[in-house]
């Protein structure tokens, strides 16, 4: 199989001279067996030397393009726009920090080449062995652990993608859309990616406005963060069962713990955001309600005695 046909890669970056170098020339390697895929990569309008180091590579390797936007679109809205400008039949969205290893790339040429998958997994770090659908999902918020075939990025997915961008996954509309057709997912034995980030100054939470000048934040941008941001992506999985099975299992001990374990930023961080109640409990069922309920004010009181402990 002609992997350049069936393959391309698409990066979004910004301000990440080092790593995006780190990158190119391992996608760009002799030893790369996706060195002769097309390779964009979409440049946030960088600063530090990036767009040059780019530049170079996309002079040197025909198959490497370098757009860079006049201005920053911001980290969410980079990759929603990757996955909209995707045009051969699978997509690989990559990060600009990433290691790879391409000890397993057999398997997944295979499942590139048969074209009946819709999500081919790369990385399975989080699901810890398992193939349970609610690990897969959680996976999936890494943008790179996933291919998607292009015939899923649909008008309607594609709205539902820039529609999710404050919400910090806009990529998640893909694998709820997969998930409410029943579409095929591909899971391999090995993973071609090594490493989940070279960059550890900035986190996830700060992805969509990095790079932003200093202007007025609104609350539900300012306050966001990873877990409300994933739960929230979660209410375009149509079927109210399917939604709930996701969330009773995308952690290790049910609802109630995964909330009790990374909700506890809302109070620890940003002071008991009631925006960030809100949004998470609107799409929960009864039961779910009562469990969320619970955790939240049992992490209220643990916050409260940590901070009078303090003084």
């Amino acid at each position: 199989m002609e992997i350049q046909k069936q393959l391309e890669i698409i990066i979004p970056t910004y301000n990440r001279k080092v790593h995006i170098t780190h990158t190119l020339e391992q996608l760009t390697a002799a030893d790369s067996p996706v060195k002769n895929c097309s390779i964009t990569v979409l440049d946030n309008a960088s600063t530090d030397g990036s767009s040059e180091v780019i530049e170079s590579f996309a002079k040197k390797f025909a198959n490497v393009t370098h757009i860079r936007h006049p201005k920053n679109i911001g980290g969410n809205a980079n990759i929603t726009r990757s996955y909209e400008m995707a045009t051969a039949p699978y997509v690989w969205v990559v990060c600009d920090d990433d290691s790879f290893k391409w000890d397993a790339w057999a398997e997944i040429e295979k499942a590139l080449e048969t074209e009946e998958y819709d999500l081919i997994l790369t990385r399975k770090d989080d699901l810890k062995g398992s193939n349970n659908i609610a690990k897969i999902v959680r996976q999936c918020t890494f943008v790179p652990a996933a291919i998607y075939h292009t015939r899923i990025i649909t008008n309607g997915v594609l709205m539902n993608m820039y529609n999710n961008i404050p919400n910090m996954f806009p990529h998640l509309a893909l694998v709820c859309d997969i998930l409410n057709k029943k579409g095929l997912i591909f899971l391999p034995q090995g993973e071609i990616m090594d490493k989940c980030t070279l960059d550890i100054v900035f986190s996830g939470d700060d992805w969509n406005t990095r790079g932003a000048e200093k202007s007025y934040i609104p609350a539900t941008t300012r306050n966001m963060f990873w877990t409300v941001g994933f739960l929230n992506s979660l209410q375009m999985i149509e079927d109210p069962k399917l939604r709930a099975y996701v969330l009773e299992n995308v952690g290790k001990h049910g609802f109630f713990g995964y909330i009790f374990g990374s909700f506890r930023k809302n109070y620890t961080f940003y002071n008991g955001n009631k925006l960030n109640e809100a949004f998470v409990k609107n799409d929960l069922n009864f039961t779910q309600r009562i469990k969320f309920f619970f955790a939240c004010h049992l992490l209220k009181l643990i916050t409260l005695f940590i901070k009078k402990k303090k003084k």
